[in-house]
């Protein structure tokens, strides 16, 4: 029995390669069906833009709001604005004040502190002469027991 490979083989090749140059000329036709992108791409940039503008228009409108709420309300904000700069005024007085007032209360500190300081080193030096004082006492006082049980004297 003869195979019906060989024969069949070179038809498929014939098939395979027709396939393969036709697959450009469906592919293209599929691509020109298709939506392309930018249509896409054109209505996010136009979503965009238009917030953009309606951020801008309703910026402009605050501002011109703003403005108009300003010159019609001068004399107002005038106003506020020197009782604001007497309270800041007053204030910076009162922080003025009490700056002295510390500074004041710093050079008496100091004194008391140097006044202190001098009398802790004179009572430390009073307390350490009359410690020496007292050892040197009791050392005296030692010596002269020691020496008297030496010399024992008999009462007469």
């Amino acid at each position: 029995m003869r195979s019906i490979l060989p024969y069949r083989l070179p038809s498929f090749r014939c098939a395979l390669i027709a396939a393969m140059l036709a697959a450009p000329v469906c592919a293209s036709e599929a691509l020109a069906a298709a939506k392309p992108l930018e249509p896409q791409q054109n209505s996010i940039n136009s979503a965009v833009d238009s917030f953009v503008s309606y951020l801008k228009s309703e910026t402009n409108e605050a501002m011109m709001a703003a403005a108009r709420l300003a010159r019609d309300n001068k004399d107002i904000l005038a106003g506020a604005k020197s009782r604001i700069g007497a309270q800041i005024a007053a204030f910076g007085a009162s922080l003025s004040r009490r700056k002295e007032t510390l500074t004041t209360l710093d050079k008496d500190a100091s004194a008391m502190w140097e006044a202190w300081r001098e009398t802790a080193v004179s009572s430390w030096a009073t307390i350490e002469r009359s410690a020496h004082d007292a050892l040197d006492w009791i050392a005296a006082w030692m010596r002269n027991q020691s020496s008297s049980d030496q010399h024992p004297e008999t009462p007469v």
